[in-house]
């Protein structure tokens, strides 16, 4: 027999922390939120402080409008709001929104204190709250602004400090949240201190240019070509990489609606559009693109962080953006000599090379071979488990991508970059098991500058890449010195090399799995050392990437559980010729 199920109303304790779920996921959620606040408030300069990746302290200050001592204690009400009276209004907001659930959010789930006073009070107010309820209420001495701080997040909800990630992951996140609002308001002073150092430090007098300085330093900024276009109701400003600076993913790229940071699919097919032709195919631009349109045509309440927006003129807002990047790049030159002749090398812009067309190969892969195998090795045995060898000879390139060989058993198609991938991953696993990857020093060391979240990223890994041979120090705040690298690869690419594995790691969000982790390091050297698509091989280096490729235990299938090799059987060519 089945029972009757009964529906009843929450209590207001269960019912906001609920609600809070919706709105506070993690320690960024809260930091997102207070910065928020704070701007809105007309803060000319916001610092944030975290401890313990936001699970100990987060506090942000700022020098606002401030409050009374009743908006304050109004402010933790839900559904409180300085910005909304009417339903309709919340088409026209054109502040982050009108928070009505933030700070009540906040506190339902931590132990908060708000210290504000507004303009012509004569004191402040300091009011506290545990789970929601207000236990302290009184009169302090305060500037003008507001400070609130938040400790214990999530003590009352184990379940959501469960599900964080690492501290490591949570506190890069919380730098990329400070870096969207840097890059928004790059006309406010920002300062985000981490564990007592400072990540990020703009004056807020610099410009975009500066902001950019303040989140990936100058080296980066300094490579950057402004884009700006005014069309049709809408304007388009700000920053992309020069042709020389494009990146190994899409963790550079920034887009902004009315300076609000969203993700939208089409604006970032326009920026890279815009940029076809700059850069290698497989390379991104990094970029900081702000879109200014009329408000009344965008909806901001598509995702309840507010991350995705829908643009009621989406393909003219695509267009104008394309517009910009191409256009940006243009005037500086981005899309003529050495970016055009790299992407068209790539098969990036240019279009592919003809099919069918084969290359012996030039020699001019950069000087690898030899740390693959003895040049001359003019044949190798790939093993199959049941242990029968595949006799091969190279013949040719095809579209300097694929080596053709032939074997007794037909015509082998190996994809030249999963075949170093292999062979690297395996040398790199031996060799960080034994702890005796052999290293080759650099003539000079390569400086790298790497953004917060990847300087953070590259340093939990740091003993792990001691271990398969390379030598890097810290240099100052978020920079690097490469001293020596892996004998297998080559020097002169240390600093790229370095700076892609920071990217990729950063992006990974924090997995939990210190052996997966691992993994993953060594699925990016190799990836990003192997020799690429668009890469011209000499005879004598596909027959040494053969010849090391047999060697290997797996030499079917790269790290990332791609096919290397395709055989076309002596029985289907005959076939098709009807021999």
């Amino acid at each position: 027999m089945c029972s009757r199920v009964s529906i009843v109303i929450l209590d207001e304790s269960i019912a906001s922390k609920i609600a809070a779920g919706e709105v506070i996921e993690r320690p960024a959620s809260v930091v997102k939120e207070l910065v928020e606040n704070a701007l809105d408030a007309g803060g000319g300069r916001v610092e944030v402080e975290v401890r313990e990746a936001g699970r100990g302290l987060i506090r942000v200050t700022d020098d606002g409008r401030g409050m009374s001592r009743e908006d304050a204690v109004l402010a933790l009400q839900r559904y409180a709001t300085s910005k909304i009276r009417e339903a309709e209004d919340l088409s026209s907001v054109q502040t982050f929104g009108f928070r009505g659930e933030a700070l009540p959010s906040i506190a339902a789930v931590s132990h908060m204190t708000m210290v504000t006073r507004a303009a012509g009070e004569a004191v402040g107010t300091r009011v506290a709250a545990v789970g929601g309820e207000v236990t302290e209420l009184e009169e302090v001495g305060a500037p003008v602004g507001t400070q609130v701080s938040v400790s214990r997040l999530f003590y009352n909800t184990p379940a959501r400090l469960k599900f964080l990630r690492r501290d490591a992951a949570e506190a890069g996140r919380i730098v990329e949240t400070c870096t969207r609002f840097l890059f928004s308001h790059p006309e406010t002073a920002l300062l985000l201190r981490v564990e007592g150092r400072e990540v990020i430090q703009h004056g807020g007098s610099q410009g975009l240019r500066g902001a950019v300085v303040a989140a990936w330093g100058r080296e980066m900024a300094e490579g950057m070509i402004p884009v700006e276009l005014a069309v049709g109701g809408m304007e388009v400003g700000g920053l992309v990489s020069g042709p020389s600076r494009h990146r190994a993913s899409r963790n550079r790229q920034f887009l902004f609606v009315n300076r609000r940071w969203i993700r939208n699919r089409r604006l970032t097919h326009a920026v890279e559009e815009g940029y076809r032709g700059a850069a290698p195919e497989g390379r991104f631009p990094a970029a900081v693109v702000l879109l200014e349109v009329d408000p009344g045509g965008v909806d901001v309440n598509v995702h309840p962080t507010k991350a995705e927006v829908r643009l009621q003129r989406e393909q003219e807002a695509h267009e104008v953006v394309l517009r910009a990047v191409r256009e940006g790049l243009e005037r500086a030159g981005g899309l003529t000599g050495v970016g055009l002749q790299a992407a068209a090398s790539a098969g990036g812009g240019a279009g592919p090379p003809p099919q069918g067309e084969l290359s012996g190969g030039a020699s001019g892969a950069g000087g690898w071979v030899g740390t693959l195998g003895a040049p001359g090795v003019l044949s190798a045995a790939f093993q199959t488990e049941a242990g029968r060898g595949l006799e091969l000879r190279p013949l040719a390139q095809l579209r300097q991508t694929y080596i053709l060989a032939e074997s007794r058993q037909g015509l082998l198609v190996v994809d030249q970059h999963r075949a170093q991938e292999r062979v690297l991953y395996e040398r790199f696993a031996e060799a960080r098991l034994s702890r005796s990857g052999g290293s080759q020093v650099l003539l000079e060391p390569a400086s790298v500058q790497l953004g917060a979240r990847e300087a953070a990223a590259l340093g939990e890994q740091m003993d792990e890449l001691r271990g398969v041979g390379f030598e890097i120090e810290a240099f100052g705040r978020d920079a690097y010195l490469v001293r020596a690298v892996p004998v297998e690869l080559k020097g002169e690419e240390a600093g790229g090399l370095v700076r892609d594995v920071a990217e990729e790691l950063a992006g990974e969000e924090g997995e939990r799995s210190v052996e997966r982790r691992r993994e993953k390091l060594l699925i990016t050297l190799s990836c990003r050392s192997a020799v690429k698509a668009g890469d011209a091989l000499s005879y004598e280096e596909m027959a040494a990437l053969l010849g090391a490729l047999s060697g290997t235990a797996r030499p079917y299938t790269c790290p990332h559980g791609w096919p290397i090799v395709m055989t076309i059987s002596n029985f289907e060519i005959d076939r098709r010729f009807n021999r």
